[in-house]
């Protein structure tokens, strides 16, 4: 206690001291999760800039006391800000929210850990700058560097792929730049991520070693022409059929972005709450009957057992072509909408032309809920899908931008990796099911297939928080279907911070190798212990 109270004030001397939170009410608010699990958070810290983390680090290691950073703590459903273990101080990065560097010519940005997907999408929009950002489908105020680190799937690729040239401060005290950009005159260091000698920057995503404060982040020229494809399938039993037919057109070029494959019940709480917001301006009755209408419009649209969502960049003429092959190796398996910006525009203005009519009403609803999945195909970020975390309880949002991490609703992850095989693909969703039936929790299932030869498979698993039966059975279903994944062969690709033990291993080289490489770069162990590693 006296190390860390000595550590309290020389934070305070280093920060400021309203940058260090320590108060009952600092501390509840950073503990409570929409995982539904608690970790004891001692203090916070807010620094501003790399040196100010630098000498926060510095503290740590002279009073051997744990950190545990965020970017900006929105990592809902696999621990939020959550620490692996307890006792470790928050390091808060949102306010190192800098873009240091835009380049529209080799399309890339510089950015800090504070800046989110909402902030450099305004950036490009207010600059005229003719490019994309990888968005994922999560709110629009996240990090762009913490979902990277994590290894998010985007909308058009994983993210770990489009981040380089990586500045930390390892947990000895070190500034390290990966790839050329310790190199000062290097005129390529975002350009070429690899640089000279072993590519360090591997080593920072999903571990524990250091605090990346800054990354270059790739960006996309806008396509000269897109479109957006959406796929309903209408019999469940041609699951395999489906995703081996988007294999395919993937594996022919038709089309280069992640391809997004939901379940009814997982399209049906992304959608339905938008539905229901438009059907509630003009359609008198209870919330329940406007709930059930919204629910039942999907039906009637055709989002039955799956549904795909696919963006399509290109030039018009490949758009055509694309358009043509899709249809082919799609006929009498899904039902098919191909929405352009022009489609989009001219159906908004007639439908509000007519909207007197109640038909039109409805059919302007369903335009209304599909812009947001459209938008973020086309790398527009978004915060509609927060709206999917009450809906499955019954309740609703007041706010788009509501933090989950505030209400009574729970949500919990898993996420397994699968291959490109519509046969496997079924196995793994029979075994999904079979658990949630077991805990009586409905699954909400994307699978993503990032290209033509992995699906990642995101199952959303929803809950009443103010019950702690509730609660114990939802982390129960997680885990038992998390272990039984990897019994199977489909192991997660990220996990949350109440999960670790659930991978790691300590007869296992790679874990020990892991946690040799922990004892070289962050000989103290301060940074974030137990995070994917042994130490």
């Amino acid at each position: 206690m006296d190390d860390f109270s000595a550590a309290l004030h020389e934070w305070r001397e280093i920060l400021g001291a309203e940058q260090v939170l320590d108060t009952p009410a600092d501390r509840a608010a950073y503990e409570a999760s929409v995982s539904g699990f608690r970790r004891f958070i001692p203090a916070i810290l807010r620094p501003m800039d790399t040196a100010g983390v630098q000498r926060i680090v510095a503290v740590a290691n002279a009073r051997r006391i744990p950190l545990y950073p965020v970017s900006r703590g929105c990592n809902w459903g696999l621990g939020s800000r959550l620490p692996a273990r307890d006792g470790a101080v928050i390091v808060d990065l949102a306010r190192m929210n800098r873009i240091r560097e835009v380049n529209e010519r080799f399309h890339y940005a510089v950015v800090e850990p504070g800046v989110t997907q909402r902030q450099l999408y305004d950036h490009l929009r207010e600059r005229g700058l003719p490019l994309q950002l990888n968005v994922t489908g999560s709110a629009a105020d996240t990090s762009l560097i913490g979902n990277a680190l994590e290894r998010g799937i985007g909308y058009f690729s994983s993210k770990a792929d489009s981040l380089a040239a990586l500045e930390i401060v390892l947990g000895n005290g070190t500034l390290l730049r990966t790839g050329f950009g310790h190199l000062t005159a290097a005129k390529t260091p975002h350009l070429y991520r690899h640089g000279i000698g072993p590519a360090l920057d591997g080593l920072f995503f999903q571990s524990n070693y250091g605090i990346v404060t800054g990354a270059t982040v790739d960006l996309r020229p806008e396509p000269e022409a897109g479109m957006v494809l959406i796929a309903r399938l209408g019999e469940e039993e041609r699951l395999p059929a489906f995703v081996e037919a988007l294999v395919d057109l993937r594996r022919d070029g038709m089309f280069s972005t992640v391809a997004h494959i939901g379940n009814r019940h997982r399209t049906r709480i992304a959608m339905a709450p938008l539905v229901h917001r438009e059907l509630s301006g003009w359609m008198r009755g209870e919330d329940s009957e406007l709930r059930t209408r919204a629910e039942q419009l999907l039906e009637e649209q055709g989002f039955g057992p799956w549904s795909a969502v696919v963006g399509i960049p290109g030039l018009p003429g490949q758009l055509c072509e694309a358009r043509r092959r899709i249809r082919r190796r799609l006929r009498g398996l899904a039902r098919l909408l191909f929405l352009t910006d022009r489609l989009v525009a001219w159906a908004d203005r007639l439908s509000y032309r007519l909207r007197w009519i109640p038909w039109v009403r409805q059919q302007r609803a369903l335009l209304k809920a599909a812009e947001p999945l459209y938008g973020l195909a086309r790398g527009i970020p978004t915060d509609a899908p927060m709206l999917s975390v009450a809906w499955p309880l019954g309740k609703r949002a007041a706010s788009e931008r509501d933090n989950p991490d505030a209400g009574d609703c729970g949500l919990l992850y898993c996420v397994p990796f699968l291959p490109a095989d519509g046969g496997l693909v079924r196995e793994a969703m029979n075994l999904a099911e079979g658990v949630f039936s077991k805990h009586a929790f409905t699954p909400f299932i994307t699978l993503n297939l990032v290209d033509d030869r992995a699906v990642e498979c995101v199952i959303n698993l929803a809950f009443d928080r103010t019950s702690t039966e509730r609660t114990a059975a939802a982390h129960a279903c997680n885990d038992e279907l998390t272990a039984e994944f990897i019994r199977r062969g489909f192991p997660p690709y990220r996990v949350g911070s109440q999960s670790m033990d659930l991978i790691l291993d300590e007869a296992d080289p790679f874990w020990q190798t892991a946690r040799d490489l922990k004892c070289a770069l962050d000989p103290n162990g301060i940074i974030a212990p137990g995070r994917y590693n042994l130490r």
